[in-house]
């Protein structure tokens, strides 16, 4: 019953361009421009190094590249070469990390460590798990959690509720059904009159579980007399099934509700609202991207202000229009990777995993 959700993002708005607290994205670019910056950002230097570094470091994790590459085309058509347009699309970001982190510092702000531990179950969430997380090189791990934790800690600035925990509880006491978790079991039948016949039998008061394992066509839940888990309202369920997750009384089995996968008979065991603790980084990451117009405000103030340049070998910068972005060179279509010296290593920075466009994207 669970659906995918490619989620690979482009930045469709100023707003996506900023919301860096949502799926993925990543630096894969390097050139042979005599310069050795990638861009410069209110004087600051975005230097080749640390492209070449964060290249380095996405390159080593086959699994994120693999997921990476499967919705947004990352390589070029030559050996060691990549997308320019994707190297242009990652260069935005870390263009406005560089803007978040100079802003971070004006207004004196600090990111604790609850901050960080925050942004890092964020981030491992939006890049597919710890494992994937931990399988890039530790100080990489630390960039990417330390860029996230940087954008929610300005966001909660802007908002102006508080430290970031007294913002998140207060958004828990406002919002507690958002997180409210169904436990549920089911008997999935293949017709609707398979499904009335056995609505009859359990409303006579056969034993649910033992039908479940009897006449269920969804062979791993029968074994366990229908038993699904429990979710979430962030679920990955067909939305007919949610919705009846979170509707249907309690300890009754309801009418049928048909799906794509057949006609179930659902019986919610148990519905309730978690504690603030148990849900604090779930609480968090929507009262960040409750933010979201407030942040998009802030960054288009700010923006306009920034003087920024771009190498030409990665393409130029252009405020106008609803997008604020790097707009990748005609041609060529593809950048090529220069090694670093011998014995240096950039360090990393830039676009990374953890920034993400839209609402619930962020981070």
């Amino acid at each position: 019953m669970r659906r995918s959700h490619p989620s690979w993002p482009r930045p469709a708005s100023r707003l996506s361009v900023l919301a860096l607290t949502a799926l993925v994205a990543v630096i894969v670019t390097a050139c042979s421009s005599v310069s050795s910056d990638a861009a410069t950002v209110g004087g600051k230097q975005i230097t080749r190094g640390s492209l070449d570094g964060e290249l380095r470091d996405i390159a080593s994790n086959d699994t994120y590249l693999k997921r990476v590459e499967s919705q947004e085309p990352v390589r070029g058509t030559g050996r060691g070469t990549f997308d320019a347009s994707f190297t242009a699309l990652v260069l935005t970001r870390q263009i406005v990390f560089q803007i978040v982190h100079d802003d971070i510092v004006r207004r004196r702000l600090v990111v604790a460590p609850e901050d960080l531990a925050a942004a890092r179950a964020a981030v491992s969430q939006r890049v597919g798990g710890d494992q994937v997380l931990n399988a890039f090189a530790k100080p990489y791990q630390d960039t990417l959690v330390r860029r996230s934790a940087e954008v929610s800690v300005l966001l909660f600035s802007l908002l102006n509720q508080g430290t970031p925990e007294k913002a998140s509880h207060a958004y828990y006491d406002a919002h507690q059904d958002e997180f409210a978790q169904a436990c549920v079991s089911h008997i999935l039948l293949g017709s609707k009159e398979e499904a009335d016949a056995t609505k009859a039998r359990l409303d006579k008061g056969e034993d649910f579980g033992a039908v479940a394992k009897s006449a269920s066509k969804d062979t791993g839940s029968a074994s366990k007399g229908g038993d699904l888990g429990c979710y979430g309202r962030d679920n990955q369920l067909v939305p007919e099934f949610a919705q009846a997750m979170f509707s249907q009384p309690v300890g009754q089995v309801g009418a049928p509700v048909q799906t794509q996968f057949g006609f179930h008979l659902i019986l919610v065991r148990s519905r309730n609202t978690p504690p603030y603790d148990q849900v604090a980084a779930q609480v968090r990451e929507k009262a960040v991207a409750a933010g979201q117009d407030r942040l998009s405000t802030w960054f288009n103030e700010v923006i306009d202000k920034t003087k920024i340049s771009v190498n030409p070998r990665y393409g130029h910068f252009d405020k106008k229009g609803p997008n604020s972005q790097v707009v990748p060179p005609q041609a060529p279509t593809t950048v090529s990777r220069t090694p670093s010296p011998a014995g240096q290593t950039p360090a990393p920075g830039g676009g990374a995993p953890g920034g993400a466009p839209g609402p619930n994207s962020g981070g």
